[in-house]
């Protein structure tokens, strides 16, 4: 069945910032323990990374405020409530995934750049960036699935 109108219009912005924000940042959050492995050699992507993950975590925002709309918004003439657990459940999820990214991804990896310019090894923030990575990544796999799902919807 298709989503017409504004329903439709706003389904489609949520659906690609969600796939050009946080792909990416998923992407960014799996390839840090490699960078930090790599030491001074990766530096200048590691900063890149560093950035990146700042930048598309705060992003994330805009998923989960075009999400809203389309709460608003309803499909087919049907009205979703924050009430319902599986739309609950996704938000405080982003909530977890974000937090996670910039809780423990970004700062980790700033740690590990200062780190670097002062001639240490940054390899023991591996564990504490790779489990904030793995968290929010899971929040975002969990969030897909209860969108997809709607349990009790």
């Amino acid at each position: 069945m298709p989503h017409p109108g504004a329903f439709g219009l706003l389904l489609t912005l949520h659906v690609v910032l969600a796939v050009f924000i946080i792909g990416p940042l998923t992407l960014v959050g799996a390839a840090v323990p490699l960078l930090l492995r790599g030491g001074a050699g990766a530096l200048p992507v590691m900063r890149l990374a560093a950035r990146l993950v700042r930048v598309f975590a705060v992003a994330t925002l805009l998923v989960a405020l075009t999400g809203v709309g389309l709460v608003h918004q309803g499909s087919f003439g049907s009205v979703r409530s924050f009430g319902d657990d599986w739309l609950a459940a996704s938000m405080v999820l982003w909530v977890v995934g974000a937090g996670s990214f910039l809780g423990l991804v970004a700062p980790g990896l700033s740690h590990a750049i200062a780190e670097i310019d002062a001639g240490g090894d940054p390899r023991r923030r591996i564990t504490t960036i790779t489990a904030g990575a793995a968290l929010g990544s899971a929040c975002w796999l969990i969030v897909v699935a209860l969108m997809v799902i709607k349990p009790g919807g």
